[in-house]
């Protein structure tokens, strides 16, 4: 089976390197090169910095207990803007 370059926003695949980059200037697509892995990527990725929860990702990669992981994740959510909003969620008690 051969290697397919899938677009990152239209998601199509071709099998040649030199047709996936005359897609991606024809229609304009674009594929994201944070840093957060050694290629070019889809932007949101789980390394990708556009995600939000790449910190916690990271540190588990780069050897962080469970629990810590846990932790940064939670705060992640907790301070987090709303995907409905884009504003950030007020900090209020649970209890």
């Amino acid at each position: 089976m051969a290697f397919l370059f899938r677009c990152p926003e239209c998601r199509t695949r071709r099998r040649d390197y030199g047709l996936f980059t005359q897609h991606l200037r024809e229609t304009g697509h674009k594929v994201c090169i944070c840093g957060g892995y050694h290629y070019k990527h889809r932007p949101g990725s789980p390394f990708c910095v556009a995600n939000p929860m790449s910190p916690a990702l990271l540190a588990s990669r780069y050897g962080a207990s469970g629990s810590e992981v846990a932790e940064i994740a939670l705060e992640i959510s907790i301070a987090a803007p709303s995907p409905a909003t884009k504003k950030r969620r007020a900090m209020a008690c649970p209890f």
